[in-house]
Formats: structure tokens, C-alpha cells, sequence
């Protein structure tokens, strides 16, 4: 099981991760219809990074500095999906926090028990979840070990 120290405690949401400005074309402008137009994901098969327009609401790590510089660099737009929404940083986050504070005697299963009812109450906070600490465990593995 992962460390929840790791992740939540009770956040706000990004307010802007990533934001283009909107220019207007010059009336001489002509639309550009070639088919080569550049891709919106960048050479490594990932969307663009938006490293330095978006900030983690909350340290990802409560200790680890390189893993949380990691995690704003590669997942900050996933965390702060989960911790923006109430649905995952307050309902399922505190769920699952609950479960793991169960006593000793209620073992593994009472554990399973418990985050699987966790995930029943709120599905959409467990996936939001499961987003950003699967981008995380992805992106990040060897930072935030």
C-alpha cells in the first residue's frame, strides 16, 4: 500500500495550470490548412509540459523536495485534479485515510473492506486518486521512492 502520508491532507485547486494567451489574428492573416501541422504532444510521446505554469496546491511529499519537484514538473495538472475536487481530496482521501487508522485487530481484510467501500462511496474521488498516483509511481518513480 502507498504511503498516504504522501499525498492530501486538505487543498484548493489550481486556478490556472496552464493558460495560453488568446491572440487575435492580424486581418492579413491567412488560415493555415497544411496537414503538417506540429502535433500538440512533444518528441517523447507526452502532452507538452506545462513545468513553471503550474504549482501544486500542496507539497505531493510531505519530506521528499525532489520528489514533490518531480511531481509539479510531470503530474502537477493530475494532483491538483485530485485535490481541487472535494470528491477526492476530502471524501475518498479522508476515507482512505480512516481506513488505515482501523485497529490493528481488523487486519488486511478489514482494510480491503474498507477502501473498497471508500471506492463504492466515491468513485470518481478514487479515480482522480488513482490519476495522479499513477502519474506519480509512473513519472516520478525514482524521485518519490
Amino acid at each position: 500500500m502507498r504511503p498516504l502520508s504522501l499525498l492530501f491532507a486538505g487543498f484548493l485547486g489550481c486556478l490556472a495550470c496552464s493558460a495560453d494567451p488568446v491572440v487575435a489574428p492580424s486581418p492579413d492573416a491567412v488560415p493555415d490548412t497544411s496537414t503538417d501541422a506540429p502535433s500538440a504532444k512533444d518528441s517523447s510521446g507526452d502532452a507538452p509540459s506545462d513545468a513553471g505554469t503550474c504549482k501544486l496546491v500542496k507539497p505531493y511529499s510531505s519530506k521528499n523536495v525532489g520528489c514533490n519537484q518531480c511531481a509539479e514538473a510531470k503530474c502537477c495538472a493530475e494532483i491538483n485534479g485530485c485535490l481541487g475536487d472535494p470528491a477526492c481530496d476530502d471524501t475518498y482521501v479522508n476515507c482512505i485515510l480512516a481506513c488505515a487508522l482501523l485497529p490493528d485487530d481488523a487486519g488486511d481484510a478489514g482494510l480491503s473492506l474498507c477502501m473498497n467501500q471508500c471506492a463504492i462511496d466515491s468513485p470518481k474521488g478514487k479515480t482522480e486518486y488513482d490519476t495522479a498516483i499513477g502519474c506519480a509511481d509512473t513519472k516520478c518513480k525514482t524521485e518519490c521512492q
